[in-house]
């Protein structure tokens, strides 16, 4: 299975953006994975002339950038973001609304993944492409490969330790299988994780409880499911109780987890909006890259190439 072949990557030249570009690279597959990098300017205004005195409103048109602007954008995006190993990379500047653009950059090269950073240069520009990885998260049709702001060393360190959380859905089924695939590939260890909800206790009587024998037992259906001759390391589960951003984030900085790959929706109603919520949630608080799967439709077109990765069933 190698899902990866054509990989939008939005770029800012912050110094975040330049670790998730690595992180991109990382799930890139040599001589074969196409990185289109996309830079969104942001529009340059000027007032209608001539502004009279008194006047209530003043109207602003767009300058269109020159030639020599737009080839420096391109040339910038070449130092800045060059590959370390035989990945083919093409560089693009538009201008205009920065999700928008790369959702639509995102259509018409039909990628596999969108990548990139959560924060941008300073100030509100930060503060907005935070906003902007979660409004194309929720908007792409692709997986999304997000990296927080790098305020930690060796963010882009080789993958060793991948971390998929499950709610045992069809949706985290699909996530589970690209974290086996990267596991393969990188020869990394996988660990699956569940946190259960804590039990509600109303009145004295606890309400909604769940053996956790039956976590522990679907974990271990899970990881007899995935294992195979093909993984270089055993597959681990991990089951914890809590609050379920907070069980996966603080598991991942307990296994020291290089990548967390996961699914947006659960299984139905409620508990499949709480999904989106928890993978919101984890993504600003992640000390290392998520892979974000929305539903097994993200990945419906990923091949399985041996019989072991056929235990999954994918939409």
């Amino acid at each position: 299975m190698k899902p990866f072949h054509t990989i939008l990557f939005a770029a800012d030249f912050s110094e975040n953006s330049k670790e998730a570009f690595h992180a991109a690279c990382s799930v890139a597959i040599e001589n074969e994975t196409r990185i289109f990098v996309l830079y969104v300017d942001e529009p340059s205004l000027v007032p209608e002339e001539p502004v009279y005195f008194g006047q209530q409103a003043v109207q602003y048109q767009a300058v269109v950038p020159d030639k020599a602007h737009i080839e420096a954008i391109k040339q910038k995006l070449r130092e800045v973001y060059a590959p370390g190993r035989p990945i083919d990379v093409e560089y693009e500047r538009r201008e205009g609304d920065p999700s928008r653009e790369i959702l639509r950059m995102a259509d018409e090269i039909d990628c596999d993944l969108i990548a990139m950073g959560t924060h941008g240069r300073t100030g509100l520009r930060s503060l907005l492409a935070g906003s902007v990885a979660v409004s194309v998260m929720r908007r792409a049709h692709c997986p999304v490969l997000a990296l927080r702001s790098a305020e930690y060393p060796n963010l882009a360190r080789e993958i060793r330790v991948i971390l998929h959380p499950t709610d045992f859905s069809v949706d985290s089924e699909a996530a589970l299988k690209v974290a086996r695939w990267l596991a393969r590939d990188r020869g990394a260890r996988l660990i699956i994780l569940h946190v259960a909800a804590l039990d509600v206790v109303l009145e004295g009587t606890a309400t909604a409880e769940v053996d956790p024998r039956f976590y522990r037992d679907a974990l271990d259906d899970l990881r007899r499911k995935v294992s195979g001759p093909d993984l270089k390391q055993p597959v681990e589960t991990v089951l914890t109780r809590g609050f379920a951003p907070e069980g996966i984030v603080d598991t991942a900085n307990d296994v020291g987890c290089d990548l967390i790959v996961m699914g947006t929706h659960g299984r139905t109603g409620l508990t499949r909006l709480l999904m989106g919520s928890v993978a919101e949630n984890v993504l600003p608080r992640a000390n290392c890259p998520v892979l974000i799967i929305k539903g097994a439709q993200g990945v419906s077109g990923l091949t399985v190439d041996d019989p072991s990765e056929q235990v999954l069933s994918v939409r």
